[in-house]
């Protein structure tokens, strides 16, 4: 395999600039969160100055808000705060006013739609709600300004503060857990190998060799239809193949993928065996995780891995095979080469262990000369003799042959010297920036950071590099300039019948990997604490790998479904088409009852129970691993909204690009066509959001192993998920969601690990390493939207952590970096959310340093911060934006489509048709350009991967 044979040409200077950009964070070593927003800006960030109308619901809130404000100001003149008091009772009062009318006319709608009389109680309901604690704010407004006793005036403002509480709207702010950081690398896991038999027959089972199996057959493909011996029949000697070692299981199906591989290799085991050996790359991780489809796809993959694909090729060839446990003794030298070209001994050995290899070093005269860890191989049933495999035939296999195709040796090319070719003066570089900023070292911020000179820096230092790539390598492939990592193929002619390596104790066989060594996802949805019939669902990563994964909500009854119907544009009298313009810019939330339902693959596989729309939810994905039981990513959900869930197991496929393009271009063909037969909002909006997903996962790939190269450390993909989503505004009334309306789409990364060791077992490379693809990682959330969302009619803009800091400092904002040093000093200067500060204080107080800016930020109407946590001593990281997203928001200016997508998002079957004809109204200017992007997005994926 090589690194990369693209040569450069017309990708040169994107190529180049990521590798410049990575050349130059390396250089400066672990620039601070504002110098790198800085580094990764391309163009200045556009401010967007949209008004935005507030509801009466924000404004009710934004009095009481004020009141409250004024209450707990420092004492002054009383008669100058009792008449502001006066002026905001009297607003309040105005504000009153208008929600009940705006209510009357919701009640006459609804009379007027003939709807269930369900949905009148409900609104009767909420109209109670409302007006019984509207009267008591009031009472209590009433009581603050009557008192004439301090003691008076401080009960009467106690009564308003428990009213507030009790009636406030739920926090949608994920709190963050600043010991388990979303950008991480898997600290190395130490795990004594087992050294007995029964070892791991007490950890797996009985040994397939030890016990009596039923009556093996041959067959070459499906078995339906074979009869089987009765039970009276004896069984055949110990150690026998049987029926289970011809099965497709959940880690080594039989997709048509992999039988025609099998095919093309000519049903051949030693063709079978070479080809797997000599094509699919090694990852040092524990446990399967892929299965044989993706392995096949990828190109890579572990020990299981790599043998799921071997006994999923040689099964579905008819050739019984089986997965055998155990432990094994390798030169330190070998391994060195097999787990990335390590230089250092033990760093080899902190990288298998950090991918969850029980390893241990073996040491002679002081020094380490071999390691001993536990693995899996392969058995085939082969006709061995007299020609040793090479022309076997199915039925005559006389003996079981080991295999392993996981373990090779690499040949190491290095890159291009670009330090010392094209030298970078880093310090300079740093210290005109301190030149052109405003630091306060003091109180611990900066602002005014020179973002021009970073760009015109970057571009001349990128045009050196070109330029010198040019003239010195100009046939140079991407693999010329960063390094080459190829196997060293080895095609015998026949099956040696031996393994590669000294075997310490054999485990045992297994037809079926034990259940202990997959990965699994759980997925959870909570409507509260107390929620009885939660959405549940679990299942193993093989089971998943490459599937789209959403989690979406759907009308709870037909007369939920109703009410959202009665919302929608009807059908013109005159004929004339239904228009965009008439699609309501808000819903009823509290009218209205949805339920969550998790797809795979576009198909139900579970639903949850039934909440108000715009309701708060609790989403939890519980990764678990063969050693470790639980590690939970929670995040705070809407009602609503639309989830899709893309996993990156290692790589993304190319075939996982195909078949998105596949379905995109079918959607929009049906579309065009006004075809909706067989047409559902997954294919609508799960197929786009997902897309966004897997290609963020894609780009941020492709960047780490650029920065993996160029940091001199080993690096692979740990199982990692990114939501995209879209994202509901949700207006509350005394804690109760009165009303939804489109809000923007957001992406939320919040489990970005992997497993990466210094090659020489320098920790600071590693620290650079995270540190460089950390920041990346927080520009691709935003710029990944942006670019498949943006139209000629309309461009998209988001914001991420990094861009929101760069944004902060171009406005003049504070930008600190808060540490134990100067917390208290700094804390309380910051104007920002309470649970913002919550988590830079958490954060810092476990040992973290934060980087944030003293205000929040208006972009595109959006208001919050971007905030940095940085774990110092291991380049692990969180990259937030205001919320608790690990992410970034996008806002698309197309406002209407905007409105439609969500509807979209929880309509229901009857809904679905008028959206769709408002698809086709609106679908040439928007709609469509949309889609394109995402189809020639899903070919980038292609040609990238």
């Amino acid at each position: 395999m090589t690194t990369g044979g693209k040569r450069f040409g017309k990708g040169l200077r994107g190529t180049a600039l990521v590798v410049a950009l990575f050349f130059t964070w390396t250089l400066a070593g672990g620039a601070t969160a504002a110098h790198a927003a800085q580094l990764a800006a391309n163009e200045p960030a556009k401010r967007g100055n949209e008004a935005h109308a507030p509801s009466a619901e924000e404004r009710l809130e934004g009095l009481v808000r004020e009141i409250e404000g004024e209450l707990s100001a420092p004492a002054g003149d009383d008669k100058v705060r009792r008449q502001k008091l006066k002026t905001k009772r009297g607003e309040i009062d105005s504000v009153d006013a208008e929600i009940r009318r705006e209510l009357a006319a919701t009640r006459k709608k609804l009379k007027d739609a003939k709807l269930p009389a369900a949905i009148l109680q409900r609104h009767e309901a909420f109209v109670r709600h409302y007006e019984n604690n509207v009267a008591e704010l009031q009472g209590e407004l009433d009581e603050i300004e009557g008192a004439t006793t301090p003691a008076a005036s401080e009960t009467a403002r106690e009564k308003l503060r428990q009213h507030r509480e009790k009636t406030k709207a739920p926090s949608r702010h994920q709190p963050l857990d600043p010991n388990n950081l979303p950008h991480r690398s898997a600290e190395p896991t130490k795990r004594q190998p087992r050294l007995k038999k029964e070892e791991f027959e007490r950890a797996y089972g009985k040994d397939l060799a030890s016990l009596p199996r039923a009556v093996r057959v041959a067959a070459l493909g499906d078995l339906t239809g074979i009869t089987l011996p009765g039970n009276d029949t004896a069984t055949v000697d110990l150690g026998q193949p049987s029926i289970e070692d011809l099965a497709g299981t959940v880690d080594a199906p039989m997709t048509p993928a992999i039988e025609a591989k099998a095919l093309e290799l000519g049903h051949d085991p030693l063709k079978i065996y070479n080809w797997v050996r000599n094509n699919i790359e090694f990852v040092p991780t524990w446990g399967s995780i892929q299965g044989a489809q993706l392995t096949l796809e990828t190109r890579q993959g572990n020990a299981f891995d790599t043998a799921s694909l071997l006994v999923a090729l040689l099964r579905a060839s008819g050739v019984h095979a089986r997965y055998v446990m155990g432990t094994v003794v390798l030169p330190i030298g070998k391994i060195q080469n097999w787990a990335g070209g390590f230089t250092d001994p033990l760093a080899a050995l902190d990288f298998m262990s950090s991918g969850g290899i029980p390893t241990t070093a073996l040491l002679e005269g002081g020094k380490v000369t071999q390691a001993r860890f536990e693995h899996v191989w392969v058995e085939a049933w082969i006709d061995y003799f007299p020609s040793r495999g090479a022309r076997h035939q199915n039925g005559q296999g006389e003996m079981w042959i080991p295999l392993d195709a996981s373990f090779k040796q690499y040949a190491y090319t290095q890159g291009l010297d670009l330090q010392s070719a094209v030298p970078f003066d880093a310090q300079t570089f740093v210290d005109q920036l301190k030149a052109t900023a405003t630091i306060n070292e003091a109180q611990g911020y900066a602002t005014g950071v020179n973002g021009q000179l970073v760009q015109q820096t970057l571009s001349d230092y990128q045009g050196r590099v070109e330029a010198y790539i040019a003239q010195q390598h100009p046939n140079a492939t991407v693999g010329d300039v960063l390094g080459k990592k190829e196997i060293v193929a080895q095609n015998h002619p026949y099956l040696l019948g031996t393994l590669p390596y000294k075997t310490a104790v054999r485990g045992g066989a297994y037809a079926l990997l034990p259940a202990s060594l997959r990965h699994t996802l759980s997925f959870n949805v909570t409507a509260s604490t107390y929620d009885t019939t939660p959405l549940t669902f679990k299942q193993s990563l093989p089971e998943l790998a490459g599937k789209k994964i959403t989690l979406s909500f759907t009308p709870a009854t037909p007369a939920d479904e109703a009410v959202i119907n009665a919302y929608l544009p009807q059908p013109h009298t005159d004929g004339t088409p239904l228009q965009p313009e008439e699609l309501p810019t808000s819903l009823p939330a509290y009218l209205i009852q949805v339920k969550p339902e998790l797809r795979i693959d576009g198909q139900v596989v579970a639903t949850g129970t039934p909440v108000t729309l715009g309701a708060n939810e609790t989403f939890t994905m519980n990764f678990a691993s063969p050693w470790i039981a639980s590690d939970l990513v929670t995040n705070p959900i809407t009602a609503g909204a639309y989830h899709a869930v893309a996993l990156d197991l290692g790589r993304i496929s190319q075939e996982q690009g195909q078949v998105l393009k596949a379905r995109l271009e079918t959607t929009k063909a049906k579309l065009e066509a006004q075809n909706f037969t067989g047409l559902t909002k997954d294919e609508l909006v799960g197929d786009l959001l997902y897309t966004t997903a897997l290609m963020y996962h894609a780009e941020l790939g492709l960047t780490r192993t650029i920065a993996a190269k160029t940091a001199k450390v080993a690096s692979v993909t740990w199982p990692s998920e990114t939501i995209f989503k879209t994202d509901l505004n949700v207006d509350t009334v005394f804690g109760l969601p009165r009303s939804v309306s489109a809000g923007g789409l957001a992406m939320d990364a919040d489990r970005l690990a992997s497993v990466t060791t210094p090659l020489d077992g320098d920790n600071q490379k590693k620290i650079n390493y995270l540190l460089q693809t950390g920041m990346i990682s927080s520009v691709l959330e935003h710029s990944v939207p942006e670019q498949l969302i943006s139209t000629q009619d309309g461009r998209a803009e988001g914001v991420g952590a990094v861009k929101a800091l760069k944004i902060a400092n171009e406005q003049g904002i504070p930008i600190y970096t808060v540490t134990k040093a100067n917390l208290a000093t700094v804390l309380p200067q910051l104007q920002l959310d309470t649970h913002v500060k919550l988590d830079i204080q958490n954060a810092v107080n476990a040992g973290k340093i934060v980087t944030v800016s003293k205000t929040n930020i208006n972009f595109h109407s959006w208001v919050g911060c971007g905030y940095v946590i940085i774990d110092p001593s291991t380049g692990a990281g969180a990259y937030m934006i205001g919320g608790g997203l690990s992410g970034g928001v996008t806002y698309a200016l197309w406002l209407l489509g905007n409105i439609l997508l969500h509807i979209l998002a929880f309509a229901g079957v009857v809904a679905l048709s008028t959206l769709l004809v408002l698809c086709i109204a609106y679908g040439a200017s928007v709609i469509f350009p949309v889609m394109s992007n995402f189809i020639v997005l899903a070919s980038e994926i292609v040609t990238e991967a």
